[in-house]
């Protein structure tokens, strides 16, 4: 399995040959799972040359393998006794930490999103950083999120190993679909994900 296709032994064979033109490739199996009786072997494919690095790996399909697939938040003291939660909801959770410029440069268009649709989804923040660290950091930033601080167990029970990741759960905690909120073609995704999950 490579992007979003499922090759054979030969397929991939010929996929690894035709890119391997570029420059010196570098294997290794990233997982391997099964799904409907079927074995799947999910590699991560980089090919470097002298000056570009090419990386072929389906990072969805293994987030989606490896993920606890129910964390209800509605579960969580801090969430219980928040007010701006509905458990009649939906949840948009995006996991971060201050010092990283990629989570960080997503807060605006973030906050959009909240904002169109904050009657309809909860939206929480989930960091490891200390309360303290984060509320010097919003007073210059404001982050019109819902945030959980502190939350090393939590995301290590989650498996977030990058960041930003950001996905959606049902009401119930059921996890429906990892996100990206970094261009215009991921936000529209996210929105359609959003709008079908009301329906």
């Amino acid at each position: 399995m490579t992007g979003n296709t499922v090759l054979n032994e030969a397929e991939y064979k010929n996929f690894k040959d035709s890119v391997s033109v570029k420059g010196k490739l570098t294997e290794k199996i990233a997982l391997v799972f099964k799904k409907n009786d079927s074995t799947f072997v999910l590699p991560h494919v980089e090919v470097r040359s002298t000056n570009s690095v090419w990386h072929y790996f389906n990072d969805q399909i293994y987030f989606e393998q490896t993920f606890k697939k129910n964390i209800n938040f509605t579960n969580l003291k801090i969430i219980r006794l928040n007010k701006r939660i509905d458990p009649a909801k939906p949840y948009f959770v995006s996991c971060w930490f201050v010092n990283c410029n990629p989570c960080t440069s997503e807060i605006p268009d973030l906050n959009n999103l909240q904002k169109e649709y904050k009657d309809k989804v909860n939206f929480i923040a989930v960091t490891f950083d200390k309360g303290d660290f984060l509320k010097q950091f919003l007073q210059k930033t404001p982050y019109h999120f819902i945030h959980l601080t502190d939350q090393k167990p939590l995301l290590e029970k989650m498996e977030i190993s990058s960041y930003p990741t950001s996905f959606i759960l049902d009401k119930n905690g059921n996890f429906i679909r990892f996100v990206s909120y970094h261009n215009a073609v991921s936000q529209m995704y996210t929105k359609k994900v959003l709008d079908q999950l009301e329906k």
